[in-house]
């Protein structure tokens, strides 16, 4: 499957996901399901990517610095090494017993679970932490939960996708396995924000606005394009005192997205494009280092990006629809009202996704947004509170995470004193 890198995302996804579940399936015959009986005290090891720049990487650093602040011992295990190894099971877990957490989705689940000798994890309490972005999951990742014992997600809106697909699976008893557990999103420390913001070609004289995704995410789904049109239509002419920075993370893959971006750019100088690479310190001081973000997604399975400019103090202008919306209010944000339609990305990651009634996701209403930019980019007074709102809502989050709740969770039953 290494040789399908270079295929379209809408043709690569399908054969390779198609692929792992007819393997998955075929392995899975000899595997032990999500019981306790037979389960061994031993460590906690958490398995994520952690040596990559996505968002399912970031999130998993987040959930091991969380339980490291929480008191727990942990094991690192990178899961990328897991791909070369799924067929010939000679991946090694450290340790015996105790507590698998996966930080990653259904298919990298199968996947790890495949890398391994199914001696290796039959005798370990098993958890993954899924996201997803529309009303249903993949119908296909019911076969990787049979063999968790619990599912960790990170909004209700995931929550409410996973019930639906195991429901419609006729697989009930999965959603007791389902645990609500928002990521646990750090609040900077104060920041030199006059360097930062010269560090990333920023002027005090400017309102800095950032609107950013990344084109792997889906760029149909993270939808910048109506933020570009929010803008113009906010401002007819060139804003001499507000400027929007669009950051875009690897437009290598997607060249027609790149052309669209820089043509509009061309022709304004208050928009601007930004496409370099900045490692995970370098892009939180980025984001903190605007006066608002505007995301006018058409879903999210939680909102990260969203929550990581709040808890630096920058106020957010995002769709009020999806996972975003379980820490976004009118108290803390802008939330954009918006249309429900059905999920199309003929050429990205949601390809995939069936004709079903029940799929679908946003269409924001771009004159909303228009308002909400005018109002904020004009007002730093209004700025200011909402941020202040946003830092104590994002603060919020980490509730579930601290020692005296995560003690209370059953994993820990499993874990050696």
């Amino acid at each position: 499957m290494l040789g399908l890198r270079h295929l379209p995302l809408k043709y690569r996804l399908p054969l390779i996901h198609g692929a792992l579940n007819l393997l998955g399936h075929a392995k899975a015959r000899g595997w032990r399901k999500a019981v306790t009986d037979g389960l061994e005290k031993g460590p906690f090891v958490i398995s994520a990517f952690f040596n990559e720049s996505t968002g399912v990487a970031q999130g998993g650093r987040l959930s091991a610095n969380a339980f490291r602040a929480a008191g727990y011992d942990l094991i690192e295990h990178d899961i990328r090494p897991c791909f070369k190894q799924y067929v010939s099971e000679g991946a090694e877990l450290p340790g015996k017993g105790g507590v698998w957490f996966i930080h990653a989705n259904a298919p990298e689940v199968l996947v790890a679970l495949m890398a391994h000798e199914p001696v290796q994890w039959a005798d370990r309490y098993r958890i993954a932490y899924w996201a997803w972005e529309t009303p249903k999951a993949p119908r296909d990742w019911v076969l990787a939960a049979d063999y968790l014992h619990e599912i960790w997600v990170p909004s209700r809106f995931v929550h409410d996708a996973l019930t639906a697909t195991f429901t419609a699976a006729r697989r009930a008893d999965l959603v007791s396995r389902l645990r609500l557990m928002p990521h646990p999103v750090p609040l900077p420390p104060p920041a030199r924000h006059a360097l930062a913001r010269a560090r990333f070609g920023l002027s005090d004289e400017l309102c800095e606005v950032l609107c950013l995704f990344d084109t792997k995410s889906s760029a149909a789904r993270k939808n910048p394009w109506s933020v570009l049109v929010a803008w113009v239509e906010a401002f007819p002419e060139e804003n001499k005192s507000a400027r929007l920075t669009v950051k875009v993370n690897d437009l290598s893959g997607d060249r027609a997205t790149e052309r669209r971006l820089l043509e509009m750019a061309a022709r304004r100088s208050d928009i601007r494009i930004m496409d370099q690479r900045l490692s995970e310190p370098d892009m939180e001081a980025f984001v903190g280092a605007f006066d608002l973000l505007v995301s006018l997604h058409r879903a999210e399975g939680f909102g990260l990006t969203l929550a990581e400019a709040m808890a630096a103090g920058v106020p957010v202008i995002a769709t009020d629809w999806s996972g975003n919306t379980d820490f976004m209010t009118p108290e803390n944000s802008r939330l954009v009202k918006s249309s429900l339609i059905p999920v199309s990305d003929p050429e990205g990651a949601y390809g995939q996704v069936r004709r079903d009634p029940a799929q679908v996701w946003a269409d924001p209403h771009i004159f909303e947004a228009v308002t909400d930019i005018r109002q904020l980019t004009d007002q730093p007074e209004l700025r200011r509170k909402l941020g202040q709102a946003g830092i104590q809502a994002i603060r919020d989050l980490h509730k579930p995470w601290q020692r005296e709740a995560l003690a209370e969770l059953p994993f820990n039953v499993w874990l050696k004193a």
